[in-house]
């Protein structure tokens, strides 16, 4: 039987199990349990597919910061190295290809949908996400069992990046006319 018990999660361990319930859903990509090395906690995301792999490294925010602990996230490729992010900067780098490849064969994933705002530089791109509730054990108090619920939209809102260095900024939303399942 469940009983309800009050007991704290550290940062480091909320910040994976959102990566892991989240991106981590993905058949093709596992999350390695957080270690510290030099006063950072490093998580590592295992990518089966060497040609998703650098586009997942581009999709994921590389780093957390909660009052005084630091957290990094590392994608690690199938030869077992760490990926680094393309350059989204690049003549003809396509972001929206990219994010799509990182996101395909999520369950929680819909579309990436273009779009351009009237009077703004930049472009915007809106991740499209299934209306499905994500729940993740955490120190909520507020629950009687201690677990966090998020929309999916809004959780992966939370891992992936918000903004690019070529100005693409990256919404999120929830595919309209569903109920949640």
């Amino acid at each position: 039987m469940n009983r309800p018990h009050a007991m704290l999660s550290l940062a480091q361990y909320t910040v994976w199990r959102k990566i892991a319930y989240s991106i981590g859903t993905d058949p093709e990509i596992s999350i390695r349990n957080p270690y510290e090395k030099n006063n950072t906690t490093f998580i590592e995301v295992v990518v089966e597919d060497g040609y998703r792999a650098p586009a997942v490294a581009g999709v994921l925010k590389e780093e957390y910061n909660s009052g005084s602990i630091r957290i990094r996230v590392h994608v690690i490729g199938p030869a077992g190295k760490p990926v680094i992010p393309p350059d989204v900067t690049e003549p003809g780098f396509s972001l929206k290809q990219m994010i799509e490849t990182a996101l395909f064969a999520n369950p929680y994933f819909h579309e990436i949908i273009p779009d351009r705002q009237p009077g703004e530089a930049d472009q915007v791109l809106t991740a499209v996400f299934y209306p499905k509730v994500i729940r993740l054990w955490s120190d909520d108090l507020s629950g009687y069992y201690g677990y966090a619920h998020y929309v999916a939209e809004d959780l992966f809102a939370e891992v992936i990046r918000g903004k690019y260095n070529d100005g693409t900024v990256l919404n999120t939303a929830t595919i309209p006319g569903r109920a949640l399942i």
